[in-house]
């Protein structure tokens, strides 16, 4: 249909009368428009993003339950567990019907002067990940982990590791979890999938055998990285942990930002490689967790 309606253009274009130029050119944005509106309402019927997901609030990594609820504007994100600022049962995320805009709730102690406020813009979704950029530059990230997703989603910020503190405890407590966090053949495991109602499990899961120890702990500026240039790029990934502790078999699955694929493989794998893990040892025997998947943005800074 587009090919076609470019065709049009031309062939008026070659005509001596502004106006009808003007007309078809109109026609032509209409048409366009109403297929992208026809789009999403069809996306819109294929997926079914009601459920729970987990959302993520960059930069400061703070993870909760939400349950997203299908509205008539669109789709609605409300908190299952509350903090001082906005309780549980609150709408915390908007979304329109047409995966475009977004709006998010801030509010002071107590849930007082509550506002949404816009400057949201939904990047990306699917059955399984939701991407909402804020204005400020900073991500709303929403995960779940179902049957047909490529994996156990674990890394969503590079800076993000387990505090020291809590080492020791993490150690203590696999022996007892590894058998209800993990289904095994051989040394080989995978993340097991939980049901509605036991999403604590899964984040208690996902502490014990996929958070790093070590990650990056600085700012991305353009001399971190030669013939890149600066801009902000996403992408996502799958990826094992090996019995050493470190990340391998890294697939990207998508990107999308400043790189080509070529640059954000190299640059995934070298941040991917600066985390370092615990080796899952159990009763002498060590294992490595398939089935993981990942979604990293950076934005290089030209310091130039």
């Amino acid at each position: 249909m587009v090919k076609s309606l470019k065709i049009i253009l031309r062939r008026c274009l070659n005509r001596k009368s502004p106006r009808k130029v003007k007309k078809v050119t109109l026609i032509t944005v209409t048409l366009l428009f109403l297929g992208l509106i026809s789009a999403n309402e069809e996306l819109d019927q294929k997926l079914n993003l009601e459920g729970y997901w987990f959302a993520v609030f960059l930069p400061l990594f703070h993870e909760e339950a939400v349950e997203i609820i299908k509205s008539e504007e669109g789709y609605q994100a409300v908190k299952t567990i509350g903090n001082v600022y906005v309780p549980g049962g609150e709408i915390g995320l908007k979304i329109d019907r047409n995966f475009q805009n977004c709006k998010g709730v801030s509010a002071g102690k107590g849930f007082t002067n509550p506002k949404f406020s816009g400057g949201c813009k939904i990047k990306s979704v699917s059955e399984d990940l939701i991407v909402a950029w804020h204005e400020k530059g900073f991500p709303d990230l929403f995960y779940r982990d179902l049957s047909s997703s490529q994996g156990s989603f674990c890394i969503s910020d590079f800076k993000e590791k387990l505090p020291e503190k809590g080492l020791e405890k993490i150690l203590e407590l696999r022996p007892k979890a590894f058998k209800h966090c993990l289904a095994c053949e051989g040394s080989a495991c995978r993340m097991k999938l939980w049901p509605k109602g036991r999403e604590s499990e899964s984040l208690i899961c996902k502490k014990l055998f996929c958070k790093p120890v070590k990650a990056i702990q600085k700012y991305i500026s353009s001399e971190d990285v030669l013939n890149v240039g600066s801009g902000t790029t996403s992408v996502q990934f799958t990826f094992i942990i090996n019995k050493k502790g470190d990340i391998d078999n890294l697939n990207i699955t998508s990107y999308d930002g400043a790189m080509n694929r070529k640059q954000v493989k190299t640059f995934t794998r070298n941040i991917l490689s600066s985390l370092e893990y615990i080796p899952v040892e159990i009763n002498e025997k060590v294992y490595e967790i398939h089935n993981l998947r990942g979604w990293l943005y950076w934005n290089i800074r030209d310091d130039g």
